[in-house]
């Protein structure tokens, strides 16, 4: 059985990854409190101890204004921590998969087309700053697959769709309706993973999101639709947020992220609108 090194066993993505992976896999989970990313002595002996596989990092700052305010954290969490367990997975002849997002990208791209591996990263943000960095480190491992994912929600932590679930008794929701993207379910994100562990495809980075394009307007509606819940959903444009915001970070409007590297690998992930609909079966229980 390989073993496999769970960096962040305990977040949203990696609390579900584990229970997944525990059915094929020796998992050995890490945490906060068990082992921290930022020194690079406690990574590389973690890494010689368990020996793994796979090294698999679920760790991340993902609050994104908190990234603007906190950015030395973020920066260390987020970018420089990357680089060692890069070199913890390279000294331990490990594969590196490490998780990435949408907001390395600017979002300038035009809204009809959606952005693959190959283009320019250019992050505007604190938090797409300090994930570039982070995959920029990652690729030192050599032996490894960065999963760009975005607007990514789970049954184990906070999330958008909790968050328009818990407003729905407001007379009405207004929602930014001028940025575009995948809402990326955890549990599709961990078959991707999964999928990636067993056919073990070409190095480099993966687009790894819902199949599918909609707006956060739209995914809203699309949330109160399956939910059963008439709250009247006004659409708001991002200059409208942000002039009632103003201390939220630019968020960038076109996330759009091609799959097509994915399908070229033999992987195909649920639509969108799938995915939310098994998970509101879960978290409406």
């Amino acid at each position: 059985m390989k073993k496999v090194l769970l960096i962040g066993a305990d977040g949203m993505l990696g609390g579900e990854l584990r229970e997944r992976l525990e059915k094929k896999y020796e998992v050995i989970g890490t945490t906060l409190e068990t082992l921290d990313i930022c020194d690079k002595n406690a990574v590389l002996a973690k890494a010689k101890e368990v020996a793994p596989y796979f090294i698999i990092n679920c760790a991340a700052y993902t609050n994104v204004d908190g990234c603007e305010v906190n950015y030395d954290l973020a920066n260390r969490v987020n970018g420089e921590a990357v680089e060692n367990i890069a070199q913890a997975a390279k000294e331990n002849d490990a594969t590196f998969i490490h998780i990435s997002t949408d907001y390395v990208f600017d979002g300038k791209l035009d809204v009809e087309k959606a952005y693959t591996e190959d283009m320019s990263a250019n992050p505007v943000s604190a938090y797409g700053k300090t994930k570039y960095l982070g995959e920029q480190n990652a690729a030192k491992a050599e032996k490894y697959y960065i999963l760009r994912t975005a607007w990514l929600y789970g049954l184990g932590g906070k999330n958008f769709v909790k968050t328009m679930l818990r407003v729905s008794n407001n007379e009405s929701v207004s929602v930014v309706d001028d940025q575009h993207g995948s809402p990326t379910c955890t549990t599709t994100l961990c078959e991707i993973i999964e999928a990636i562990m067993e056919k073990e495809p070409e190095y480099g980075i993966y687009h790894s999101t819902n199949e599918g394009f909609t707006t956060w307007c739209g995914f809203t509606r699309k949330i109160y639709e399956l939910a059963g819940i008439k709250t009247p959903v006004i659409a708001l444009t991002s200059k409208e947020y942000k002039d009632a915001h103003p201390e939220s970070s630019d968020r960038p409007t076109n996330s759009k992220l091609s799959k097509e590297k994915l399908h070229q690998a033999g992987i195909f992930p649920a639509k969108w609108e799938d995915a939310l609909q098994e998970y509101l079966k879960e978290e409406l229980k």
